[in-house]
């Protein structure tokens, strides 16, 4: 593990070896502090704290001051959160007090860490597979049949006759991108042939059964076995294309997948984000459309997770979308498809004009027209399904949203506690927030 970080007098060079990070002026070479680290039960502690007292290399001499830049360099440089003073008010005078301290303040961090990764993710799996449960009886139904028998509460049956809580391949492939992440890393190839198990072996499936597969991923997923055989990896890179020949393929299967993306991107360039998230949507659905779809999703919940009210976090949405199509220089012909959302304000939609079908631009439009409007969790994804036909989906992608905003504890307990595999989604949940954590 290695890092570049800029502050306003220096930049520093961090990296990992042996237990120990190091901590360089990267603009003079020096080694300026050092600290090991123990891995725990339940997260890190640094038992030893080095600063360089050197005067040629350092001229600082005041242990406090050192604690306090240090402090600021793991929370900002490495784990980008702001500690704020938590660290501020400690009395450092001796060697012992310095260990003891940083042993002290090294678990308090790195497991703060880890639990709020733990938080995030468990918000928005449960949003996912909750609000894609809630749908799942009423898929296909039209308006006018939602309108006359509104979705008011967690029901079973339905279409498919299944039981209350039962989530559907929206969820199922969101677990299986997670469960790459929680296992490999970001990992084209295990994403892959974790979509390939999903299929074949009702592998994260709510009750060992695969229904509901559109047909643009099944064919897709058969794509990407034979490319898994041949072992001709690189075609993974590949499949992404703006050819109007793929029109077809912006559906809305890698948008209903995807939110488990956001946490290996968040803080990366825009431009960046934008080509592994089409990299991750190509692997279903390989048309640009779909990729920006899935971009600017993930952009809306990045600013969401990094603490803004819903409605900036949208404004600076729509901002960083415009400034990302002039860079790379997104096709005239494609913006115009995106037009109520960016060009435009969503919330000057009315509701009639909304849509609810397979087009992955029909739910994203109503889904974060739902999210902005409604001011819980449970009244944006039954508003959602209540416009009827792809329910599950809709609600599923809605409800990705507003379980990060509104967190865990907003949805439903009643609705939580009918949920399929509930264990196994708070055991992915964790797996991916360690994983995070030790990186």
């Amino acid at each position: 593990m290695s890092t570049i970080f800029r502050t306003r007098q220096d930049k520093w060079f961090i990296y990992y070896q042996d237990e120990w990070l190091y901590f360089h002026r990267s603009w003079t070479g020096n080694g300026i502090y050092k600290a090991k680290l123990n891995k725990e039960t339940d997260g890190y502690s640094i038992k030893e704290f080095w600063a360089e007292r050197n005067h040629e290399k350092y001229q600082n001499e005041d242990d406090n001051t050192d604690i306090e830049i240090f402090s600021f360099l793991i929370a900002r440089g490495l784990l980008g959160i702001d500690v704020g003073n938590i660290y501020s008010s400690r009395n450092i005078k001796t060697n012992s007090d310095l260990v003891k301290g940083w042993s002290n303040f090294g678990n308090m961090l790195f497991n703060n860490q880890r639990a709020d990764y733990f938080k995030d993710i468990k918000s928005a799996l449960f949003g996912v597979a909750v609000g894609d449960a809630l749908g799942v009886p009423f898929e296909f139904s039209s308006r006018d049949k939602m309108e006359q028998h509104p979705a008011t509460d967690m029901v079973g049956y339905g279409t498919y006759n299944l039981p209350p809580g039962t989530w559907s391949d929206d969820s199922s492939l969101t677990f299986c991108l997670a469960e790459a992440f929680a296992n490999h890393g970001y990992d084209l190839k295990m994403i892959a042939f974790y979509f390939h198990m999903w299929r074949k072996n009702a592998w994260w499936t709510a009750n060992n059964h695969v229904f509901d597969i559109g047909i643009t991923t099944s064919q897709a997923i058969s794509r990407l076995l034979i490319i898994l055989e041949a072992e001709d990896l690189q075609k993974l890179n590949k499949l992404k294309t703006s050819n109007q020949d793929y029109e077809h393929e912006n559906g809305n299967g890698s948008l209903m997948r995807i939110l488990p993306l956001l946490f290996y991107i968040r803080g990366m360039d825009p431009v960046k984000q934008f080509d592994i998230t089409w990299d991750v949507s190509a692997l279903t659905h390989r048309h640009i459309r779909a990729g920006m779809s899935c971009f600017i999703y993930l952009k809306l919940a990045e600013k969401i997770l990094d603490g803004e009210n819903k409605n900036d976090a949208y404004e600076t949405t729509r901002q960083i979308v415009a400034d990302l199509w002039d860079e790379i220089n997104f096709p005239e012909p494609e913006r115009k498809h995106f037009s109520r959302i960016i060009q435009n304000d969503i919330r000057e939609t009315k509701i009639q004009d909304l849509k609810s079908g397979g087009y992955v631009i029909e739910v994203l439009e109503s889904s974060i027209w739902f999210f902005l409007e409604k001011t819980n969790y449970k009244d944006t994804v039954l508003g959602i399904i209540n416009l009827g036909h792809d329910t599950d989906t809709s609600a599923a992608i809605a409800g990705g949203l507003a379980g990060l905003y509104y967190g865990f504890e907003d949805i439903p307990k009643d609705w939580v506690s009918q949920i399929a595999r509930k264990e196994d989604i708070v055991d992915l949940a964790e797996r991916f927030a360690d994983k995070l954590a030790s990186h």
